[in-house]
């Protein structure tokens, strides 16, 4: 929760990183390599990664186009993700990703 001018606003953002919970030109930082996990909703191993926007962690559950696109710029391990960035960008209503290279 943060107050602005005397007023209360808090984060309804959730816990995850998704559309609904990011604008357009959100810096991402990968803080964690990430590992598979059982969805029950979907009833589907998952690749979850922890990532952090605006000092707060999130798990992020990338596509494959997502994932394809950290791997061709940032190699398969993700271990050497750890620490690399992305911006988040909206295009119709869906979050892309563009990774930040230095």
């Amino acid at each position: 929760m943060r107050e602005v001018n005397k007023q209360m606003i808090p984060d309804f953002s959730g816990d995850y990183l998704n559309y609904d919970g990011t604008k357009d030109g959100d810096i991402i930082t990968i803080i964690e390599e990430g590992k598979v996990e059982f969805n029950e909703h979907l009833k589907k191993d998952m690749f979850n990664i922890v990532v952090e926007l605006n000092e707060r962690k999130k798990t992020w559950s990338p596509n494959n186009k997502h994932g394809k696109v950290l791997q061709e710029t940032f190699g398969v391990d993700t271990k050497k993700w750890i620490g690399k960035q992305f911006t988040v960008i909206h295009i119709d209503k869906k979050m892309h990703i563009k990774p930040i290279v230095a």
